[in-house]
């Protein structure tokens, strides 16, 4: 399995040089392979590209250049893709030359000192990037690009899944909107991740985005002062960006812990792939759909889980939260619980399409009698730890969103709160 590691490394001239070299590339791969279209109706290939245009291209390594021929054709690949199976309407192909592109390195140009810098090689003559490595690890593959204040160090190393599972139950995933992830663990007890804190943080990416858009709209385009409000921009939204993405790692990691000590082997998740193509819900619905974190969400837990010695599984996710597990009726429930009217199976709804979905991997494996215990609630808090304690096991039911919270204090730090 790889990771990747992140570090900061400012702005300065040797790496604006490598940029703009890159983007130099990148606009020549662009350009001819479009004229080659336009004038004769043929499609360079990436091997054509990379022996006409990267081969003893100066500035850059060999392999450094071929990667960016690389990223030009995947995004071509990924176009074409789209446009076979008509899922291109307002997506257009890499066409815009770029004045600065990021820069791959690969394992042939990469090495590791003894003395724990890094060092990426530019190819004979020029000068090669040494940068400080806090790890005593080389890694595969090297990135740095631009993330909008200064330019960052993305490494790709390999890890072992070194640690071995404290059981052999199953458990499956519901991924949802509004809890984003619900587990049924087999024989054992259920779990829910309410993302009320992930879907705040939407709401004010909005809010913010559509106020200084308005603002920066009214004011010359290029002037002093719509250049401060751009720059405030990207400053307020990067900054949500970057709680969204600490808290899905936050609960993500706390989310394996529990299935960790909950004795859980083997993961069933939910398969989503093509979910926004295939449901219309109005405008107001569509956005909160479209700005679904749930591919991040999965690409988290599975590699987490993987870290932690589980198996990471796929199984449709169509009309799991629909069917009873009890006698397979299917049925369309109201709100958040299902109620069966044909053996009055009762049991919250995201609780039953997690069963189903591990039904859905292993038919049999699991088998319902009576009602469902509610899930227990996996919250948000901005320092919470991420190991579980024994005390957190009375958590507030998402089945009682609306009512009011009669837990003791203690157990859930939400007394006389809102649940939900």
């Amino acid at each position: 399995m790889y990771l990747t590691r992140k570090l900061k490394l400012g702005k300065t001239d040797q790496l604006d040089r490598l940029a703009r070299r890159a983007g130099k590339l990148w606009s020549t791969v662009a350009k001819w392979h479009w004229r080659f279209v336009d004038r004769q109706g043929y499609w360079l290939s990436k091997g054509q590209a990379q022996k006409m245009y990267c081969k003893g291209f100066d500035g850059l390594h060999s392999q450094s250049a071929q990667a960016v021929a690389d990223s030009f054709y995947d995004s071509l690949q990924s176009w074409r893709k789209k446009r076979k199976n008509g899922d291109y309407e307002g997506l257009r192909p890499p066409y815009k030359q770029k004045r600065y592109f990021k820069v791959q390195w690969k394992s042939g140009a990469i090495k590791l000192r003894d003395d724990g810098v890094l060092r990426l090689s530019n190819g004979r003559g020029n000068n090669p990037v040494l940068i400080d490595w806090p790890s005593g690890q080389e890694p595969k593959r090297v990135e740095i690009g631009w993330d909008g204040d200064q330019y960052e160090l993305r490494c790709q190393y390999e890890v072992e899944e070194d640690q071995e599972p404290k059981g052999t139950k199953k458990a499956g995933v519901d991924l949802g909107e509004r809890h984003l992830a619900t587990v049924y663990v087999e024989n054992g007890e259920n779990v829910s991740v309410h993302g009320g804190r992930l879907r705040s943080l939407r709401r004010q990416h909005n809010r913010m985005l559509s106020t200084l858009r308005s603002k920066i709209d009214r004011k010359e385009k290029g002037s002093r002062r719509w250049k401060r409000l751009a720059r405030a921009k990207d400053r307020q939204l990067r900054k949500i960006r970057n709680q969204i993405e600490d808290f899905l790692h936050k609960v993500t990691t706390r989310l394996v812990n529990v299935l960790h000590e909950r004795r859980t082997g083997t993961v069933v998740v939910g398969d989503l792939t093509g979910i926004r193509e295939r449901i219309k819900y109005g405008d107001r619905m569509n956005q909160r759909l479209h700005q679904w974190a749930y591919s991040k969400f999965e690409h988290m837990l599975t590699y987490k889980a993987q870290l932690r010695g589980m198996t990471v599984e796929r199984a449709s996710e169509a009309y799991t939260s629909q069917t009873c597990p009890s006698c397979e009726h299917r049925h369309k429930p109201n709100g958040r619980d299902f109620n069966c009217p044909q053996c009055s199976f009762e049991a919250h709804r995201d609780v039953v399409g997690a069963r189903n979905i591990l039904n859905e991997r292993y038919p049999g494996a699991t088998q319902v009698a009576g009602e469902m215990a509610s899930p227990t609630g996996v919250r948000y808090r901005p320092h919470m730890r991420t190991e579980p304690t024994s005390s957190e096991s009375q958590r507030c039911n998402p089945a009682t969103a609306g009512k009011t919270c009669t837990e003791p204090k203690g157990s859930c730090g939400q007394a006389g709160r809102p649940v939900g």
